[in-house]
């Protein structure tokens, strides 16, 4: 009986190490957002929604007569991409709490839409869409 709790026990201990293992944390954080902010940073327009906090905004790319600013709240939530357009009522952001993959896809008054990604996530299907990589985090309608 002594040996089937211990075997038991030892068998638990191994399979929650493993798992844990294999979850890990998750990547929370993105490249483009590992540089100091400069005032070159700052939206002209207020594009985070009142309810956001993010511990930093940085403009990571312009195409298409846009403005793309990335954001990131406290420990990698939540993840936001803002895009501005000369004409303010063309702005428009979003927010997301996801960590990996297609993490948001947002679409402002004019419809074309942006999509933020993690970092190394591969985006062949969505480039294959017809969407345009403007940054390693981002992909845009451009027609």
């Amino acid at each position: 009986m002594k040996n089937t709790s211990l075997a038991l026990v030892t068998a638990m201990v191994v399979s929650g190490m493993l798992l844990a293992g294999c979850s890990g944390t998750g990547t929370t954080g993105f490249k483009a957002l590992e540089r100091e902010a400069t005032e070159a940073d700052t939206p002209q327009h207020d594009l985070i929604p009142g309810d956001i906090t993010l511990e930093k905004v940085l403009l990571v790319a312009e195409a298409n007569g846009n403005k793309y600013y990335l954001g990131q709240g406290a420990q990698g939530r939540p993840s936001c991409l803002l895009v501005e357009h000369a004409n303010p009522s063309f702005s428009h952001g979003g927010c997301s709490d996801s960590l990996q993959g297609e993490m948001l896809r947002i679409s402002g008054p004019d419809q074309k839409s942006a999509v933020l990604i993690s970092d190394d996530y591969d985006s062949r299907e969505l480039e294959s869409s017809g969407l345009t990589k403007i940054h390693p985090n981002i992909l845009v309608v451009t027609n």
